[in-house]
């Protein structure tokens, strides 16, 4: 169930990358954009259960380079990520960038090649 979902969300992100790079104008950033950075760090969690995220920025743009999409335009959002270890203590915060585009969070940094503030 798990690996379905991250593989439907890789899918869904692509497709909204790809018809963004189509476009010249970025559309904003929503404004619940700290609930949705959230709940799609969540989802690629292998168990959220006790997951602290904290949103360490407010959005700004960004570029990506997407492997096949290269120039994807959106917006980041800096946060920080602290889950629970197999012994049930917690790891260190550990920062990412989630980025949106079209008003749906598609991605974290690690997912691109290269992310660059626009």
């Amino acid at each position: 169930m798990k690996i379905g979902k991250a593989v439907l969300s890789m899918a869904f992100g692509a497709a909204a990358m790809f018809a963004v790079s189509q476009a010249s104008d970025v559309a904003p950033c929503p404004d619940d954009y700290q609930l949705l950075a959230s709940n799609y760090v969540e989802g690629r969690l292998v168990d959220a259960r006790g997951a602290r995220v904290q949103i360490v920025s407010e959005p700004y743009r960004v570029a990506a380079d997407m492997g096949s999409d290269s120039g994807v335009e959106g917006w980041g959002v800096d946060i920080k990520v602290r889950s629970r270890l197999p012994s049930g203590s917690y790891g260190g915060y550990v920062p990412y960038t989630v980025i949106f585009v079209d008003g749906v969070a598609v991605a974290l940094c690690e997912d691109a090649r290269d992310v660059s503030r626009v």
